[in-house]
């Protein structure tokens, strides 16, 4: 039982260090690629690499909280609401993307606006929470 969970406790801690790593290439993308599809196609190559790995991050959280026998501190409700906050986030930057014409500057100006604010405060909350959980538990 010790393997497992000291198992599924490094397994959360690497996805989520990968995943703030991920949301930092993402934000570099955003940030420093000036070619609209050029971008484009680099945020639709990492950006499923980094939400399957939030995905990961989630489920060893849930596997993590089944072993503490859902015991839920401070630390576990501020990652569930990130992980909400984030989810919500990536709902509203899709839908702007899905919105976003190759000829329409303006719509472009805006979802690169809204993709680098997401993934700077996505990298941020994952930072923050890490600290905080880290210094919690």
């Amino acid at each position: 039982m010790k393997e497992l969970v000291s198992m599924s406790i490094n397994l959360h801690i690497f996805f989520v260090a990968l995943t703030f790593v991920l949301a930092v290439i993402n934000l570099l993308i955003v940030k420093n690629c000036n070619d609209y599809i050029k971008m484009t196609k680099r945020v639709e190559l990492f950006a499923p690499l980094y939400y399957l790995s939030l995905s990961v991050v989630i489920f060893t959280g849930s596997v993590v909280l089944a072993v503490f026998k859902f015991h839920f501190k401070h630390s576990v409700y501020l990652m569930l609401l990130i992980s909400l906050v984030i989810i919500i986030g990536a709902f509203k930057a899709n839908r702007l993307f899905k919105m976003t014409r190759v000829k329409n500057i303006p719509s472009q100006d805006r979802y690169r606006e809204f993709a680098y604010k997401k993934y700077l405060l996505d990298g941020v909350l994952i930072a923050v929470t890490a600290g905080i959980s880290t210094l919690l538990n």
